[in-house]
């Protein structure tokens, strides 16, 4: 007796006398008795797969591509997103129709338009955000028991977007929506550090390098000095800088196009908490804001329609 099986994703036959998984293309044969061992395999589809809608994707890697690269030309869009030319032209033509790419006919390129951003909610990218990072920021306060923080970059300040405060009765803690500034804190200098160098340089040129303690960097090309050092070594650290007897460390969140969209900090009283000693929790929280990261660049996964 033969019994069908599903083998890595080939279909295999069990026999009963103890030979097993045979591929069928040994044992099938054409009428004319040539062997049929060359048969391609079965290919079994994926849940996910068989809901996919090809021209769906290939929009998206469309305007991926345009997002990164600024404007591209027809054959340039299709060498890069692999995508046929004639479904890149019906992509973008289509797009361009509706305002969300913009073509230049000098250059005989396309760019993503700013219409697109009107598609998302205020808000929703840095709740977003928010979301997947509570649960590790509960993790490294349950770890090392001090006040961890997320913080963006809004306009020429930090704000702080989620606040898991520390247990202990002497601690240190911000309320959500509060801000900070760019040059006294980790998280303003973790940002900073990895940030556009012309959005920096516009920034600084702003700063007033307001001094909030004797430890404050008031200095423009010290301060510049400063963000190299957090570059190289992945985290940033505020040493009384914004207030007396705290200290605290942060690392930034970066998304796949090398933009800041985020930062967490740990922050504690100088008396206890010491990152500069204390390596494990910079590597936790460098690890943290990692992981992070790739769940914001992680696809999705639809449930299908109920039948």
């Amino acid at each position: 007796m033969r019994r069908l099986n599903l083998n890595g994703g080939r279909i295999a036959v069990t026999l009963v006398n103890g030979e097993s998984n045979v591929p069928i293309g040994k044992l099938l044969t054409h009428r004319n008795g040539r062997n049929m061992e060359d048969t391609k395999p079965a290919v079994v589809e994926t849940a996910d797969e068989r809901y996919m809608v090809p021209v769906v994707r290939s929009t998206f890697r469309i305007l991926e591509e345009l997002s990164r690269s600024g404007g591209l030309g027809l054959n340039e869009i299709c060498a890069r997103t692999g995508v046929s030319k004639s479904t890149v032209f019906r992509v973008l033509t289509t797009l361009h129709s509706m305002g969300y790419v913009l073509r230049d006919p000098n250059r005989r390129s396309y760019l993503v338009s700013p219409s697109l951003a009107d598609l998302v909610p205020e808000g929703a990218g840095i709740e977003q955000i928010r979301n997947i990072a509570l649960p590790h920021m509960i993790m490294l306060r349950d770890s090392f028991g001090e006040t961890v923080n997320l913080g963006h970059l809004q306009i020429d300040k930090i704000v702080y977007v989620e606040v898991v405060p520390s247990e202990y009765a002497l601690r240190l803690s911000e309320r959500q929506g509060a801000t900070c500034p760019l040059h006294a804190t980790a998280l303003g200098k973790a940002i900073l550090a990895v940030s556009r160098p012309e959005l920096v340089k516009s920034l600084l040129a702003r700063c007033t390098f307001e001094p909030f303690t004797e430890h404050t960097i008031t200095d423009r090309d010290e301060f510049a000095l400063e963000l190299d050092r957090v570059r190289k070594r992945g985290y940033a650290l505020d040493e009384e800088e914004n207030m007396l007897m705290a200290t605290c460390v942060a690392a930034p969140i970066v998304d796949p196009n090398g933009v800041p969209v985020a930062a967490i900090s740990i922050s504690g009283p100088s008396s206890r908490f010491h990152p500069k000693r204390d390596r494990k929790a910079v590597e936790a929280l460098v690890g943290a804001v990692r992981a992070i990261a790739q769940e914001l660049v992680r696809p999705g996964h639809l449930e299908p329609p109920a039948a």
